[in-house]
């Protein structure tokens, strides 16, 4: 496999899992990557130029590790400056600022994840998250940009990073609702149409994110040609994100209070 600054690294471990040792040898904080659920969360999101940056190394010190294991890379020619950064300078005098500090919790060994995606769950709309973080969390930017969260990040020191992350006026999840291809036919004609191809799972008892983990672990193995029907709560909205980049399509049906099916296939 070749690998570049733009590989992400959910390629390399599915090319070959035994790389995780590699990567974590670089920077702790890629153990993490060791945790099945935030794998499937945070791996494909990430490349090799955004690991490098995390872990602190230069993108070619991370590719010599790869290649060191088997890997065909292609090392950059030159070190360029990083011109990606949403770095800005923005007062936050005027600004509602919920501070979550995460060191503590990275420093005894746990992951913040869940941690942080309570907090924002919790903060009400003209609220400011401030995450405190040894590192740029660059996964967890793309994630919240996603959901409709404006960030910039200040870096204080090497090992000090705050991250803000406010709500647009606009929640995204419904810019993605109207984007998203319409299925013609009712519910259940569309889940007529595909006959036995069906997998049927439930996720309603499982709490924050492994529901969406759980979905996004099912749609790896789903043939083509099959459905998959969820039997959840709600409307997952910090789903649809992910349905949309996978290309994929869904169609919801409220059965009664605390039951929702959804109908999860690809965009032909």
């Amino acid at each position: 496999m070749r690998v570049t600054k733009n590989t992400k690294i959910s390629r390399i471990l599915r090319e070959d899992i035994n790389a995780i040792d590699t990567i974590a040898s670089i920077n702790k904080h890629f153990k993490k990557l060791k945790n099945p659920v935030l794998r499937r969360v945070l791996a494909p999101r990430v490349t090799v130029k955004d690991a490098a940056k995390i872990g602190n190394v230069s993108i070619n010190e991370f590719l010599n590790k790869l290649e060191q294991i088997g890997f065909e890379v292609i090392y950059e020619d030159e070190i360029t400056t990083d011109t990606s950064s949403n770095n800005e300078t923005i007062t936050i005098d005027n600004l509602k600022i919920v501070p979550l500090d995460v060191r503590p919790t990275i420093n005894s060994g746990a992951d913040p994840f869940k941690e942080i995606m309570g907090a924002i769950k919790k903060m009400k709309e003209d609220e400011t998250l401030q995450l405190i973080n040894i590192f740029e969390p660059t996964p967890i930017i793309q994630i919240l940009e996603e959901k409709g969260f404006t960030s910039w990040t200040d870096k204080i020191s090497n090992s000090e990073y705050h991250s803000f992350f406010t709500k647009n006026s606009k929640s995204s999840h419904q810019e993605i609702v109207a984007d998203m291809p319409i299925s013609e036919g009712s519910f259940e004609e569309k889940l007529i149409s595909f006959g036995g191809n069906i997998r049927e799972i439930d996720v309603r008892l499982l709490e924050m994110p492994e529901p969406m983990v759980t979905i996004l672990k099912e749609l790896e193995t789903l043939p083509e040609d099959y459905v998959l029907l969820v039997n959840h709560k709600k409307i997952p909205q910090f789903l649809l994100p992910e349905l949309k980049s996978r290309n994929y399509t869904w169609m919801q049906k409220d059965i009664e209070p605390g039951l929702t099916h959804l109908l999860i296939f690809k965009t032909k």
